[in-house]
């Protein structure tokens, strides 16, 4: 062994003294002697039982010559075992020999891994004696590198793979722990990290290859530095594309999947479809991943559902979501927007599935934000807000942010969600929580953040500014030339809102756009929801028709909330036309559908329709000059246009329109619109009560 002891028995007789080690050490014995040595090479916390084994003496024999030590004050009186302060230990230390000394902490380690140990500890016995050449050392190193990581320590991770590169590994377990160590340092640099990677892909096997593009992509995700990595990888796709085209083509994906959020996702996307295009003649291998890349530039830019559905199926029937999770990512993506909910989010739970032990915690958090969308297109609020609660403190968890964007769109889903569930304050705290309300975000993470910032100050009363941040939402989209009216529904939102604000013109135009967008798109939710806009611009007896196709669309899209808002409104608009009875009927629908789905502000709005107090008998109590007034109010015309309607002074118009107020017990113009069918909801928003 590396510590002895030089005699079997402890000196007797001996009176304790005060003193140092250089000084005591004569004096204490051969069997204290190797004692301190072994708790000054275990460290801290070193127990009995292991300085026994380092030591090879009896229990007995450990405990009388702790006594002596901390007789002495070498040791401190406890257990563990430590020595009294790091002098002592550093001097314990200087005074064993250097061979010794390696042997010494060699057998600690040894004793430590066979007792379990954290690797960690094992791992720092190991540093002290340098590169070991024994076959576990590799192991233990990269296992106490992950625990530092974990931990939040990513200078001790590098210290951990750094010292693994000096053990014996083979060449997939070198390329392991290089892929590794850049994710530790791309934290700091990543363009250096991948710098460092792109030396050793000369080397690499192509399996090796396939295997650090994954690591190359969560850099890329987590790096602020966007336009310095995507260069690097840029590099790295050249360097690889000769030997392994497919490495390369997964790099292509790669960024698409990340920047498909970026005001240049679009174009990025474009030129990784010409990059697989040009090479697909040499190699075949290629198409499954140019089908998929073509599934998100089809979904970003609302070119032909049916298309982009026929080549995600191809896509998610074909590759391995092992070893092609960015292809079946794109594809994936494209289900969520083209298929039922329920069918989407059987998808995503399949491929989580098939991942079983392969995946990690990028790809789970990928798939869960997903699953997240899936629900929200449905209108279940109730899932949706946990879900997406959820992954948020899965996120919140990570010591390295895996992805921004990931937070970003989690805050998003959760807030919409909650604002459609009536919790405006929890809304606006989960915005700022997240840094996502008051400054403008960097163009390429806001534009979905900005559509739900508008939807807030709608459902607080703010309706000018809820406009303008739906119209510059609406502006970053196009800016990024991605014109799929069924990926953020701004239109909608900001029609909604410039009618309160009396832009009727502007908003018919909107609203016809988002009809030709949808058409273009060719999913039944979009056309029907574009339905539900051009509604909103149009009298009430001109409502009847467009929501009774937006009802028919939007039943065999899934889109539960959608539906319970059409009927909602198509309830109000016939109770204006006095039909009541079919009126009764869609109120009767929404509040189910609302009940269901979590949408309890929209669900009181319908059951109040429903009772004795609705509508047609609270306005019995009006004058019939009054009830015509209240109806052009809801049908979203002003004071002025009234007063030329009917040929009255404005201020006569002014004089019933209180009435009006007063008898209703209603606050202004919106409230009447409400209950009278006029303005529609907007996702079930503006059926939120405003708070105190």
């Amino acid at each position: 062994m590396a510590i002895e002891a030089a005699e079997r028995s402890v000196p007797a007789g001996d009176v304790p003294a005060a003193g140092n080690w250089s000084e005591a050490r004569d004096r204490v014995g051969g069997v204290a002697t190797a004692i301190a040595r072994a708790v000054a090479v275990l460290g801290s916390d070193a127990s009995i039982w292991a300085v026994a084994e380092l030591t090879e003496l009896e229990l007995a024999e450990v405990l009388a010559g702790v006594d002596i030590l901390v007789g002495y004050g070498l040791v401190a009186d406890r257990n563990p075992l430590a020595l009294a302060g790091p002098d002592t230990a550093a001097a314990v230390l200087d005074d064993i020999p250097f061979s010794a000394r390696v042997r010494a902490h060699l057998d600690s380690g040894r004793i430590l891994r066979d007792s379990g140990a954290d690797a960690e500890r094992i791992a720092a016995q190991l540093l002290q004696a340098g590169p070991t050449g024994l076959p576990w050392a590799a192991s233990v190193y990269r296992a106490a590198a992950a625990g530092a990581r974990r931990r939040g320590d990513g200078s001790a991770a590098e210290r951990y793979l750094s010292q693994t590169l000096t053990e014996r590994l083979s060449p997939g377990e070198r390329a392991a722990v290089l892929r590794d160590t850049a994710e530790v340092r791309a934290i700091a640099d990543p363009t250096e990290a991948i710098g460092d990677l792109l030396h050793e892909l000369e080397w690499m096997q192509p399996s090796e290859v396939l295997s650090t593009v994954p690591v190359l992509r969560r850099i890329l995700a987590a790096s602020p530095k966007r336009d310095d990595v995507l260069w690097a990888l840029d590099h790295a796709t050249e360097r690889v594309g000769e030997r392994t085209p497919t490495a390369a083509a997964q790099l292509q994906l790669a960024r698409g999947m990340v920047l498909a959020t970026h005001a240049n996702g679009v174009t990025w996307m474009e030129s990784a479809a010409s990059w697989l295009e040009s090479r697909l003649s040499e190699w075949p291998q290629l198409g499954l991943h140019l089908a998929a890349i073509r599934c998100s530039l089809a979904t970003l830019q609302g070119n032909d559902a049916v298309v982009a559905r026929t080549n995600a199926r191809t896509v998610l029937g074909q590759a391995d979501p092992r070893s092609e999770f960015d292809a079946c990512w794109h594809a994936l993506m494209t289900s969520v927007f083209t298929e039922h909910p329920d069918d989407a989010e059987a998808t995503c739970r399949r491929l989580q599935r098939e991942l079983g032990g392969h995946e990690d915690e990028w790809k789970s958090l990928s798939l869960s934000l997903l699953r997240a969308e899936a629900r929200r297109r449905a209108g279940d609020i109730k899932t949706t807000t946990a879900s997406s609660g959820a992954l948020l403190e899965r996120l919140d968890r990570q010591h390295t942010d895996p992805m921004p964007s990931l937070r970003t769109c989690a805050a998003g889903l959760l807030a919409e969600s909650l604002i459609q569930a009536g919790d405006t304050a929890r809304a606006e705290t989960v915005l700022r929580e997240y840094g996502l309300f008051g400054a403008p975000a960097d163009e390429s993470e806001s534009t979905f953040t900005l559509h739900v910032r508008g939807l807030l100050l709608a459902a607080c009363g703010d309706v000018p500014a809820a406009v303008e941040a739906q119209l510059e939402c609406g502006r970053h989209l196009a800016n990024a030339r991605t014109e799929n009216p069924d990926l953020i529904r701004w239109r909608y939102a900001a029609v909604w809102g410039l009618m309160r604000l009396d832009r009727r013109d502007q908003a018919i135009d909107l609203a016809e756009e988002n009809l030709e967008l949808a058409r273009r798109w060719r999913t039944p939710g979009a056309v029907g929801i574009a339905y539900q806009v051009l509604a909103s611009t149009r009298p009430n007896r001109d409502r009847i028709e467009p929501l009774s196709q937006a009802i028919e669309l939007l039943e065999v899209s899934g889109y539960q909330l959608d539906q319970a808002i059409a009927h909602y409104e198509l309830g109000k608009a016939m109770r204006s036309t006095e039909r009541d009875q079919a009126a009764h009927h869609h109120f009767l629908r929404a509040l189910a559908i609302a009940e269901q789905v979590g949408a309890e502000r929209l669900a009181e709005r319908a059951r109040a329709m429903t009772g004795p107090g609705s509508s047609t008998g609270r306005a019995k109590g009006l004058t019939a000059q009054e009830w015509k007034i209240a109806q052009l109010v809801a049908g979203g015309m002003s004071n002025p246009q009234i007063a030329a309607e009917l040929f009255l002074a404005r201020r006569t118009v002014e004089f019933h329109l209180s009435s009006v107020y007063r008898k209703l017990a209603l606050s202004g113009r919106g409230d009447l619109a409400e209950l009278l069918g006029g303005t529609p909801a907007v996702n079930g928003r503006h059926l939120i009560s405003r708070p105190a």
